[in-house]
């Protein structure tokens, strides 16, 4: 039972760290097409997974800084 367990958990680590968040504050039909573009770059850039936010103009990727535990 807790090697079963351990895998289920382990599998949703994996496909959680995979996906990828992206936040979309705009509407519209020719600004849905700019956020594709936009999503799609970030994506490229920044790693899957690792998209902070992404507009029509620009996108910004998560902190991937490693600090030293204190």
């Amino acid at each position: 039972m807790l090697k079963k367990t351990v895998s289920i958990s382990s599998i949703l680590a994996v496909v959680a760290s995979l996906s990828a968040c992206i936040a979309v504050s705009e509407g519209g039909g020719d600004s849905s097409k700019q956020i594709a573009i936009m999503s799609q770059q970030a994506i490229s850039t920044c790693g899957a997974g690792n998209v902070d936010k992404v507009s029509t103009s620009s996108f910004t990727c998560k902190d991937r800084i490693i600090r030293p535990q204190n």
